[in-house]
C-alpha cells in the first residue's frame, strides 16, 4: 500500500512566491496611486501686519498685554491659523508665549487680531516673533 504525505498547500513554495509577488504589486499600486495627485494651493501666503502689543487696561506700565495688527488669507483656499507669538524683554530673552487660532478664513480675507495673554506689561515687551501654521479647509472634510 502505497501512502503519501499530505501537502501543506500554505506552505508549498509556489504559493509564498505567489503571495510575495501579489503583495509587492499591492504596494505597487499604493505607492504610485499616491504619487498620482494633484498638490493642492500653497498655504505660504498668510500674512501679518502691525503686530504690536497693545495694553489690556491701557497703561503700558500695567499687567497686561495682548498682541494686536492683521492678519490676511492671500491663499486660493479657506483655512485655518493657528499663530504662535512670543515675546521678548530688552536683552531679547524670550518671556512668554500664547497661541492664537483663526478659524474658517475665506480667501483674500483680512482679520483684526487681539491676543490677549501676556501676563506683563507692555512695556516690559521689546519686540514680538510669531510662527504661523496654517490648514487648508477641505469641503467636504475627509
Amino acid at each position: 500500500m502505497l501512502r503519501s504525505a499530505p501537502v501543506d498547500t500554505l506552505q508549498s513554495p509556489w504559493i509564498r512566491a505567489a503571495r510575495v509577488a501579489i503583495l509587492a504589486l499591492a504596494a505597487t499600486v499604493a505607492v504610485g496611486g499616491c504619487q498620482a495627485l494633484p498638490t493642492g494651493p500653497s498655504l505660504t501666503a498668510f500674512e501679518l501686519a502691525g503686530i504690536s502689543g497693545r495694553p489690556t487696561i491701557g497703561d503700558r506700565l500695567l499687567c497686561c498685554c495682548h498682541v494686536s495688527g492683521t492678519a490676511t488669507n492671500r491663499t486660493t483656499v479657506p483655512i485655518h491659523a493657528t499663530i504662535q507669538f512670543s515675546g521678548f524683554d530688552a536683552r531679547d530673552q524670550e518671556i512668554s508665549k500664547i497661541l492664537y487660532f483663526m478659524q474658517d478664513m475665506a480667501p483674500g480675507q483680512s482679520r483684526q487680531i487681539d491676543a490677549p495673554g501676556f501676563i506683563v506689561p507692555c512695556a516690559a515687551i521689546s519686540r514680538f516673533s510669531w510662527e504661523i501654521k496654517v490648514r487648508g479647509i477641505t469641503y467636504p472634510p475627509l
